[in-house]
């Protein structure tokens, strides 16, 4: 991906763009696959949880609670994983509002308990030798409910001093509506977002030290922690719709604000521009 620079006179809002770039695919997807795997690999965890069993080994597709995991999903679930994944990518690897130093504990998306139901259903109709066509429009499922993905700040006490909040989108073709939606939904959010219940519950299951240390200083935040920290936003938005040179650099505001963002919280748009977005999630999640 090739950032371009955008310039903005309003200091409220910063938009950052990034376009696929054919000659370096390759080394990138290399890349995200490996990003992928790591972070599904905890999903999968969660699935095949209490159905351990030393005679059923899970490289058996027939007894594995995570067979066909992502791969099975619908293509509209997978781009809503993608662009969730480009979002913490980004603000982790390249920073947002203007600090290199965020930190997302956990992905959120571990939590689509909708579609790990729908996958069960999935799974045995492919074992009773059925056709399963994931992309057909009976087979999309509700996306998940609640914050895309949140990233923080921490201080040396284990105190959270910035809150980061972010809506992803991933289309394959451009829609306004759909920007206006994810704008929308951020400025209608409170002080304390829902992901921060999701976030130490997920956190409680594990007994690391890394984990126990995160799940204190959320426990800290949700306990009023969050009227004191700096809450901020992003709006990371995917598609597989470049526009045309010489009529708009990008499909996210470029200057201020969308007109839904009618709030004065700090704000970032992440655009990510691709040719081919539909080859690109197929490489990615459609893997045997």
């Amino acid at each position: 991906m090739v950032e371009e620079s955008i310039s903005s006179s309003n200091g409220q809002y910063r938009l950052r763009l990034w376009r696929e770039n054919r000659t370096a695919l390759g080394a990138v997807l290399a890349e995200l696959t490996a990003y992928i795997d790591e972070a599904f690999e905890d999903t999968k965890r969660r699935l095949r949880k209490g159905f351990e069993d030393d005679l059923s080994p899970f490289n058996d597709p027939a007894t594995d609670p995570a067979a066909n995991f992502p791969r099975m999903m619908n293509r509209i679930t997978l781009q809503g994983y993608f662009g969730e994944t480009l979002a913490v990518i980004a603000v982790e690897h390249w920073g947002a509002h203007n600090t290199t130093d965020w930190i997302v504990p956990a992905f959120l998306f571990r939590m689509h308990d909708q579609e790990f139901q729908h996958l069960e259903w999935i799974n045995e109709r492919l074992l009773e030798g059925q056709t399963v066509d994931p992309d057909q429009v009976q087979e999309r499922r509700p996306g998940r409910t609640g914050d895309d993905g949140l990233a923080f700040r921490v201080d040396a006490s284990n105190t959270i001093t910035d809150i980061l909040t972010l809506e992803a989108k991933c289309l394959a073709q451009n829609n306004n509506a759909t920007i206006a939606e994810a704008h929308r939904k951020l400025a209608q959010t409170g002080l304390k977002p829902s992901g921060i219940r999701e976030l130490i519950n997920l956190l409680a299951e594990y007994d690391t030290p890394e984990a126990n240390t995160w799940r204190e200083a959320l426990l800290k935040l949700w306990h009023g922690g969050y009227r004191v920290a700096i809450r901020h936003d992003g709006v990371a938005y995917a598609c597989g719709h470049i526009p045309q040179r010489g009529t708009r650099i990008a499909w996210l505001p470029t200057d201020t604000p969308h007109s839904e963002y009618n709030i004065q919280r700090g704000l970032e748009g992440m655009e990510f521009q691709f040719e081919d977005l539909t080859g690109i999630v197929d490489a990615l999640y459609r893997r045997p």
